[in-house]
C-alpha cells in the first residue's frame, strides 16, 4: 500500500521526484527543486546509480494525480527505500500549497 502525504508534507524532502510526462510539465509548470525521472526509469536509476542513497531518505514523488506516482513509490519501496511517499492530489496540490 502506498503512503500518501498532503502537499505541505513535501517540504523538507531529501528528494522530490516529478514523474509527469514532458507534456504535463509543459502544460502545467514545474516544481522548484524537483528531479525529473520518467516512470520507467525509477527502477534502473534507483537500483543502479542512485542505489547508494540511504534507504531511509525521505523521497517524495508526484505526478498529475496519484496514478503515476503510486506505482513509482511502490517500485522505490521494493528497492528498499522505506520512506518513499507520494503527494495526495499530485502536482495540483503542490501548486495550491505554493510549492510549484
Amino acid at each position: 500500500m502506498t503512503s500518501r502525504i498532503e502537499a505541505n508534507g513535501a517540504r523538507g524532502a531529501d528528494l522530490l521526484i516529478d514523474v509527469r510526462s514532458a507534456k504535463g510539465r509543459a502544460e502545467n509548470g514545474e516544481a522548484a527543486g524537483a528531479v525529473i525521472v520518467a516512470k520507467d526509469q525509477i527502477a534502473p536509476l534507483f537500483g543502479g546509480a542512485l542505489g547508494h542513497l540511504p534507504k531511509d531518505s525521505r523521497i517524495v514523488v508526484f505526478c498529475g494525480s496519484v496514478a503515476g506516482s503510486g506505482p513509482a513509490v511502490e517500485t522505490l519501496r521494493g528497492l528498499g527505500f522505506t520512506n518513499a511517499v507520494d503527494v495526495e492530489g499530485g502536482f495540483g496540490a503542490l501548486k495550491e500549497a505554493g510549492l510549484a
